[in-house]
């Protein structure tokens, strides 16, 4: 298991990424809308409906992503922050996290998204012990927040 990404919730992506790239250098790598069922399944957000951007400053294999939801910034969308880890084998860890009695947000979800770089992506999210939200997806070469690793 490796750190792949850090998500945050943005209230305006567009001035967000300015930020980013101005202060911090970061460059913007991929970005997109994404909705829909899955997406409402995996995360357990009703509506999820947001745009997001990957940026990365091209050194490290850690990205940050952010993600501006289309109904603006509340409490309930604040919570899709999270940490996420690719892993060879999604379903092989979620075995192990439900055999060690580790409650998941859903059972692992493999995205059939119309766009090349997020099809395909296998992944599920469950809580640290304070409630963070940590997301596990395939390692996989072109994932849109992968360096090909």
């Amino acid at each position: 298991m490796k750190l792949n990404h850090i998500a945050l919730h943005v209230q305006n992506l567009e001035t967000s990424k300015q930020f980013y790239s101005n202060v911090l250098g970061l460059e913007t790598v991929f970005e997109h809308p994404i909705k829909g069922k899955e997406f409402e399944k995996v995360t357990g957000i009703k509506g999820f409906d947001v745009t997001f951007a990957v940026l990365t400053d091209n050194t490290s294999s850690v990205n940050i992503e952010l993600v501006e939801f289309k109904k603006g910034f509340d409490e309930k969308a604040s919570a899709f922050n999270h940490i996420a880890f690719a892993v060879k084998d999604v379903d092989e860890l979620y075995e192990k996290l439900i055999k060690k009695g580790i409650s998941t947000i859903s059972e692992p979800v493999t995205l059939t998204y119309p766009h090349d770089k997020i099809c395909g992506k296998r992944f599920f999210y469950f809580h640290d012990p304070d409630k963070n939200i940590i997301e596990v997806f395939n390692d996989r070469e072109g994932l849109y927040s992968g360096k090909g690793s």
